[in-house]
């Protein structure tokens, strides 16, 4: 008995709560489908706006008192990215954008493949947290749309032989954001019990310091960035 319950503070009991919990409102929402002959899975709501998120990759992303002095698209292991170049103090940070192209799409190793495109070195890992807001003030519109976003992001120092970055990285979706993929997987599950989906950004901010430079000082300003494109893509057609 003593051995089980020092087990069950080892696998932090209240993480594997929330698990149980997700789990029973999963089955409860995809059984019935199940026992008439109408599995869920196979009839999902569908993500309306791709065309708005593949938009973006075009146009590049408007972000509130930033100025973009550049966008492009290029390729990045097979896939279609955003790269924008903005002015904030007299420094252009680049601006990495992956929006959702299909469907089936889910993130899943987008880092990894940013790390393979620079062919960069890291180090300084954190996680950080911070809550992005739309200029109207309220966190739920009259059309029922969220406008407060709770993020969680992966805090790095990159570097190569000419540069070093502190990078801000996050998967971003309505309502929310966070670096880990099982995160967003769970709240799109979550959303089709009620016959919704989400969609997602993956999310790279690449600030330019000094070599091999601490990173901590430059937060606040990689959240401040953060906070308006997150802000800037609930206030598009991205997210809907």
């Amino acid at each position: 008995m003593v051995y089980s319950l020092k087990n069950l503070q080892k696998y932090q009991f209240p993480q594997i709560v929330l698990l149980v919990f997700l789990l029973i409102i999963l089955v409860v929402g995809t059984l019935p489908g199940y026992v008439a002959g109408k599995w869920s899975w196979e009839n999902t709501a569908k993500i309306t706006n791709l065309k708005s998120l593949k938009q973006i990759r075009k146009d590049g992303l408007t972000i509130p008192d930033l100025t973009t002095t550049s966008h492009q698209e290029i390729t990045i292991a097979d896939h279609k990215w955003l790269l924008q170049k903005i002015d904030y103090e007299n420094k252009s940070v680049t601006l990495l954008l992956l929006t959702q192209n299909g469907q089936k799409d889910q993130p899943q190793v987008e880092w990894m493949d940013i790390n393979g495109y620079y062919r960069w070195k890291t180090d300084s890992y954190k996680r950080v947290s911070f809550t992005s807001q739309t200029p109207d003030g309220d966190s739920i519109t009259d059309s029922g749309k969220q406008n407060k976003s709770d993020i969680e992001a992966r805090f790095l120092r990159s570097w190569t032989n000419k540069q070093t970055y502190a990078v801000m990285q996050w998967y971003a979706w309505p309502g929310g954001g966070s670096p880990k993929p099982g995160d967003w997987f769970w709240t799109d599950r979550l959303a089709m019990v009620s016959r919704n989906r989400v969609p997602w950004v993956a999310v790279n901010i690449l600030f330019p310091i000094e070599p091999l430079g601490d990173i901590d000082p430059y937060l606040p300003q990689l959240t401040s960035i953060g906070q308006k494109i997150q802000a800037s893509l609930l206030t598009k057609e991205a997210f809907k």
